[in-house]
């Protein structure tokens, strides 16, 4: 039997573009517009003493390099089946192989993942038993990296437009067609708002998709488990965060460089 194909080279391409756009693209805009633009103008109007300044460069290159670290490893870390296992698991008709228990065979990836969660067209791969560490942290650092961010961007928004003109801007930018109506061009302070929603959009999606995947870390189950209730198992939980995110769990969370090995039990539940 032949094997199947992978996706079709335009989606492949497109989801590239997602990874190297968010990557090198998005996020550094995000955290240059910080350093440069929102923050100076903060401790110019609010005259921030020199730890503070320190301390907001220290929390946020923290933030930056969780963010970009957690995403390249969730991309590098490769949780497909390489050799076929001995004892309990199942055979694999497309792979012609066995596979570890909680394995399945990815029609995307045309391969067999190891403990396979679900897959990721953001990341164009798989998220299994060796990157789903840094992907449930990625998300974790997003929500906590756009929360900061939201917190002096909204203080930066509010000097700017000084209590007014709050809900036209919000108009023109949800609805761009009112700008032909609109007398009042479109300025800087339109961008500014802009970038203050487009933090907050991006706190719902992280969030809601980390509360959805670290749940399951806690009930043990991966996504496709979660919809059987009787999988669920939260009285494991400290055993099940060591099975994601590994022995040196408190390294890890800190840090995406930190080595932290995975129990010897995370490879066979």
């Amino acid at each position: 039997m032949s094997p199947q194909p992978r996706k079709s080279l335009i989606a492949h391409i497109f989801a590239k573009v997602q990874f190297y756009g968010v990557v090198f693209v998005l996020i550094p805009f995000i955290f240059v517009f910080q350093i440069t633009i929102v923050y100076p103008e903060l401790v110019r109007k609010l005259k921030v003493s020199l730890v503070e300044q320190i301390v907001h460069i220290c929390l946020i290159s923290f933030c930056f390099i969780n963010v970009i670290g957690n995403l390249i490893y969730s991309i590098m870390m490769d949780s497909s089946l390489k050799r076929p296992v001995f004892g309990e698991g199942t055979y694999c008709e497309e792979c012609r192989m066995v596979r570890p228990v909680r394995s399945w065979h990815c029609m995307q990836c045309n391969v067999c993942i190891v403990k396979r969660d679900h897959h990721c067209s953001f990341l164009s791969r798989c998220v299994g038993l060796y990157n789903q560490r840094y992907f449930v942290l990625f998300l974790g650092h997003v929500m906590l990296s756009m929360t900061y961010a939201t917190y002096y961007n909204y203080y930066f928004v509010t000097m700017k437009f000084k209590g007014d003109g709050w809900a036209l801007s919000a108009f023109r930018i949800f609805n761009p067609l009112l700008r032909f109506i609109i007398p009042e061009p479109m300025g800087y302070k339109d961008v500014y708002l802009f970038f203050l929603i487009m933090n907050v959009a991006l706190i719902v999606w992280s969030g809601t998709l980390f509360y959805w995947h670290f749940k399951n870390v806690l009930m043990g189950v991966t996504s496709y488990e979660a919809r059987f209730p009787e999988l669920k198992d939260a009285s494991r939980w400290k055993q099940n965060l060591r099975n994601v995110f590994g022995t040196k769990w408190y390294l890890a969370i800190i840090c995406p460089m930190c080595e932290s090995p995975l129990p010897e039990e995370a490879k066979y539940v």
